[in-house]
């Protein structure tokens, strides 16, 4: 599991953490927006507390066996807990996959953690620890465990070996079960403030870093993932002079403008962007995704129906549930644009 260290918004809430875990406290649930390092937090304090030179400080030392173990992730003490379609990926994305709580082989991978996940896990614990030292629980993202995981963690944290910290991590803190919730530390983890976060992107090459953060509602790192449907700068500037021609637009421009392989991912979310911005510029006089095409939004709005806008935006999560792999992509890009020049107009 790749894993990415130091991020900047995070010294302030890693030396609250570091606080919080001094006092008699054994869960701590890490909540925000995904896309922003919580698990990356939820890391960077598992090694603080497996350093076996623990400075005062927030950081590990890096340099001791302990956090060695922990970088190479083959700490024994160290156990993260994540759906088996999680581990998956990220086995795929890169061979240094080794933190997981391995997948089982046969059939598809389950989005769940497991209710024998977490057996395994209230098992292990049971044993001294390794290395004599602490213990760490990472179980990530906290929301997908099924009822009976939950139900048998909470056996668990209900009451802990001495010495077992547990970090969870969830992006939807509401889809959490109360009673686990109410047996954790909540810690929340907020957006990074979009200066800090832009500079961020822009240090690792990412272009049109503002915007990008922004189509990503404020996490960096799902800003700085670049997707195989995303579209290319050309083509989402061809794709935008589209939309604002609204009810001029014609079958014959669409035809011209969409590519033969054009990514559908892609040109849904853009399109779903723009149907948000248009709601919420009709509705409340704000434009969050494309904030300098307020002048085409107030043009469309004398015209497109609020209505017939969340009838396109309707449409379009059903292009999007078969994105990757659509019978024409072609078509299916020059049908959303098509459909949303009649929903303006639809009288």
């Amino acid at each position: 599991m790749a894993r990415l260290k130091a991020l900047p918004w995070q010294h302030q809430i890693r030396a609250w953490i570091v606080q919080l875990l001094a006092r008699p406290v054994h869960a701590v649930l890490l909540h925000g927006p995904a896309g922003i390092g919580k698990l990356d937090l939820a890391l960077d304090t598992a090694e603080w507390l497996l350093c076996e030179r623990r400075p005062r400080s927030e950081n590990a030392c890096g340099q001791c066996a302990g956090c060695m173990l922990v970088g190479a992730g083959s700490h024994p003490d160290l156990h993260i807990v994540r759906p088996d379609a999680l581990v998956e990926s990220d086995a795929a994305a890169s061979d240094d996959s080794g933190r997981g709580e391995g997948a089982e082989g046969g059939g598809r991978a389950s989005r769940e953690i497991r209710i024998e996940q977490v057996r395994s896990l209230a098992e292990s614990i049971m044993l001294t620890t390794h290395r004599g030292g602490p213990r760490v629980i990472v179980i990530e993202p906290a929301e997908s465990m099924n009822t009976p995981a939950c139900n048998a963690l909470l056996k668990v944290l209900e009451e802990p070996p001495a010495g077992t910290v547990f970090l969870l991590v969830s992006h939807r803190i509401d889809q959490t079960l109360p009673t686990v919730r109410s047996r954790c530390a909540l810690v929340r983890v907020p957006l990074p403030p979009t200066a800090q976060a832009a500079a961020w992107l822009e240090e690792r090459g990412v272009e049109r870093a503002r915007q990008r953060l922004i189509e990503a509602g404020g996490s960096p790192l799902l800003a700085a993932q670049v997707g195989h449907d995303a579209l290319p700068a050309d083509l989402r500037g061809r794709f935008l002079g589209l939309l604002r021609k609204g009810a001029g637009l014609t079958p014959a421009e669409v035809v011209a403008a969409v590519p033969r392989e054009a990514p559908v991912g892609g040109s849904v979310a853009l399109f779903q962007r723009w149907g948000w911005d248009f709601l919420a510029f009709n509705l409340a006089g704000t434009v969050r995704y494309h904030p300098d095409e307020v002048a085409a939004l107030r043009g469309l709005a004398g015209r497109w129906r609020a209505l017939r806008a969340c009838s396109w935006l309707a449409e379009l999560r059903a292009v999007r549930a078969s994105a990757d792999h659509p019978l024409n992509a072609k078509l299916a890009v020059e049908g959303m644009l098509l459909s949303y020049v009649q929903s303006i107009n639809e009288t």
